[in-house]
């Protein structure tokens, strides 16, 4: 299943960059310019919060705070290759439970997603009076998330697993290098988790939204 995620990402991806060149090429130049606006390379920090599909991991952990670096990479008039690194982290009680734990047993657990990703970006409007683009855009890719989980005076289990994920969010140019973008992202991963003979698995799928900043020079 998660193998078939990852090969229809990567059609859904492709065939939007097909599509996107193939318009190019058959625009003229002159129009190019009014049609979409040209963005470089940059750098952006986002952050938010993920909130988890899986009941076990929201009755235990809930909602957490995220943070993440993200590089863009501009391929053309439309399309963005995106490397990011995040971190996720919350208190509370251990996912791995048995008889031996109590609510004094407080764990951490900490997640780490990398992800590479293509964007395609939209423009709907400019701002009248400086040329300022304003648009949607969206994509999709592959990550691997590791995790730690450390329980108190017990153990620490990790663990990691490569999944896919699909985003869509706004992009604001505030002036000519510098945007806010915002982030609802859909994740997918299981993760297997492992100290010694224990194993257990921790569902990571949910919902991220994040916010921020970027800077194309």
């Amino acid at each position: 299943m998660k193998i078939k995620l990852i090969l229809i990402c990567f059609i859904i991806l492709s065939v939007i960059n097909n599509f996107t060149w193939s318009a190019e090429g058959s625009s003229p130049k002159e129009d190019q310019g009014e049609e979409i606006v040209v963005t470089t390379d940059g750098f952006a920090i986002l952050m938010g919060v993920y909130n988890p599909f899986d009941e076990d991991m929201k009755g235990i952990y809930g909602s957490s705070f995220s943070l993440s670096t993200q590089y863009c990479l501009n391929m053309g008039r439309s399309i963005d290759l995106l490397a990011s690194i995040g971190f996720v982290h919350k208190n509370g009680n251990p996912f791995y439970d048995d008889l031996t734990f109590t609510s004094d047993n407080i764990s951490t657990i900490t997640f780490f997603p990398i992800e590479i990703s293509a964007r395609k970006r939209f423009i709907f409007m400019k701002n009248p009076t400086k040329g300022l683009s304003r648009g949607l855009y969206i994509g999709g890719g592959i990550n691997y998330i590791r995790a730690r989980e450390k329980i108190n005076e017990k153990q620490t289990t990790s663990g990691g697993d490569f999944g896919t994920h699909f985003f869509a969010g706004p992009q604001i140019f505030l002036n000519d290098n510098l945007a806010f973008e915002g982030d609802v992202k859909l994740l997918f991963n299981n993760i297997d988790m492992k100290h010694g003979s224990t194993r257990y698995s921790i569902m990571f799928s949910g919902l991220m939204i994040k916010a921020g900043l970027a800077w194309y020079y």
